[in-house]
């Protein structure tokens, strides 16, 4: 199973992000989409879809939007939030929690639990590159990957 993680997108859609988001079964936006067309344009990819509103997310198109969820794929428990300081309380012990908001990608494990931040997919900052991560889910294993996106 290939998942398509991504966050602060800031309005921008590369063709490349979405051409590789349909490959996979499940896209997972931790928010600040930025805009409602960008938001509307990876709903219509038709593609299973966890989300949560940002920081830049507001207006009627994002007020629906939770600003954290807890979702099983694959036997896995996900957490999602936009920004990771913001963790009160977690009811169940996630297996993954993806988070954005710092635009600058990681990944790494903390007491059994994966921490991935895909980085900008719209507006990178620094030095750094737009980018996504993808999530491969083979069996028990769940292994991270990012893919760097053009300018």
């Amino acid at each position: 199973m290939k998942l398509g993680i991504l966050s602060d997108t800031h309005g921008v859609l590369r063709k490349e992000l979405k051409e590789e988001l349909k490959t996979c079964d499940y896209i997972i936006h931790a928010g600040d989409f930025g805009t409602e067309k960008c938001y509307e344009e990876l709903k219509a990819l038709g593609i299973p879809f966890y989300m949560v509103r940002g920081n830049c997310d507001y207006g009627h198109w994002a007020s629906h939007l939770p600003e954290t969820l807890a979702f099983p794929i694959g036997g896995r428990i996900f957490y999602l939030i936009h920004d990771l300081n913001k963790i009160s309380y977690i009811a169940d012990e996630p297996d993954v929690i993806v988070f954005g908001h710092t635009h600058q990608q990681m990944c790494y494990t903390k007491r059994g639990c994966m921490y991935l931040n895909p980085g900008s997919a719209g507006r990178p900052r620094g030095n750094s590159r737009a980018s996504m991560a993808v999530i491969d889910m083979i069996g028990a294993d769940i292994k991270c990957r990012f893919i760097e996106l053009s300018k």
